[in-house]
């Protein structure tokens, strides 16, 4: 049995325990026509560990990167401050022999202060969360103005989705993209698949805002694990009311804090929309990039 189908059934028997940007389906899903593998570390015959990674290759060079809307890669560790563990997976890391790579902890591990072993270099990411989601009007209460501005009338103008169609998403958001003069850069193939497949198994939602008319006017996409919802798409039409995403937002993250206890805004450091978010009044949460540059043929663990 190789690592990824022992991966598999260990993902299935564990559920949305696992974190949903390390569960074998979610990389089965984003990696539709690319190349994946999985570090295991095992421990009693259990798995202890995992790293899954991307493999792509450019001639005879190897490299991996992160999967488009992942926002962590691993290592997945049972018990975050594993240390054994946490170094077993980087040495297996770095007999892969990648010409780059490029991953991200996720906060749980990040907060644990691993040092890296020597070559990998971290950098600064975050996120913004509420952690853990409070009654919406507690929320509201810590949110800018703006943020709180017109909601009791865009409930009555808007009605809320929760059964939005994953084609009907997926061309929103092209539309939204190409509104703003830019090209979108999530294939439309791979936000039906992601959506669609995160529904069916009870871990994703598309919703939507939508006019007396039925028209949608604003939509996001969130999908959770077992403790947390993560915000990775949203797109607004170009006739949408003034705040209708930010009212979205809002239903959205009361709807999801009936299933989970976090709900993280994604962790965009792009300046426009990290100041949307703050504007909402969650709490920054920091992570650690990584990165580490080699050559094709030096495998020793550390240089």
């Amino acid at each position: 049995m190789d690592n990824k189908e022992k991966y598999r059934q260990f993902c299935e028997a564990e559920g949305a325990r696992i974190p949903l940007f390390q569960q074998w389906w979610w990389w089965e899903t984003v990696c539709v026509g690319k190349r994946w593998d999985v570090l295991l570390a095992e421990r009693d015959g259990r798995v202890a560990g995992a790293m899954p990674v991307l493999v792509g290759r450019k001639a005879c060079l190897r490299y991996s990167l992160m999967p488009q809307l992942t926002m962590f890669t691993g290592p997945w560790l049972a018990d975050a401050s594993d240390r054994e563990v946490f170094d077993d997976l980087f040495r297996q890391l770095a007999e892969r022999r990648f010409v780059l790579y490029v991953g991200r902890l996720s906060p749980a591990v990040s907060a644990a202060g691993h040092a890296l072993p020597r070559g990998y270099r971290p950098s600064l990411h975050y996120t913004y969360r509420f952690d853990p989601i409070r009654p919406l009007p507690e929320l509201m209460a810590a949110a800018s103005p703006l943020r709180r501005r017109d909601y009791k009338r865009l409930g009555a103008m808007l009605a809320v989705d929760t059964a939005v169609a994953a084609e009907e998403f997926a061309d929103f958001h092209t539309a939204y993209m190409q509104g703003r003069g830019r090209r979108d850069l999530l294939p439309h193939g791979l936000m039906v698949r992601v959506c669609s497949e995160a529904v069916r198994r009870g871990q994703g939602l598309v919703v939507g805002a939508r006019d007396a008319g039925g028209s949608l006017q604003a939509a996001l996409f969130v999908a959770c694990d077992a403790e947390c919802a993560y915000m990775l798409m949203l797109a607004r039409g170009t006739e949408a009311p003034r705040n209708a995403m930010a009212f979205l937002v809002w239903r959205t993250v009361e709807l999801m804090g009936a299933r989970v206890r976090v709900f993280d805004f994604e962790g965009s450091m792009e300046p426009g929309v990290e100041e949307f978010y703050r504007s909402f009044g969650p709490r920054r949460v920091d992570m650690t990039q990584v990165r580490r540059v080699g050559l094709p043929f030096n495998n020793a663990y550390g240089h």
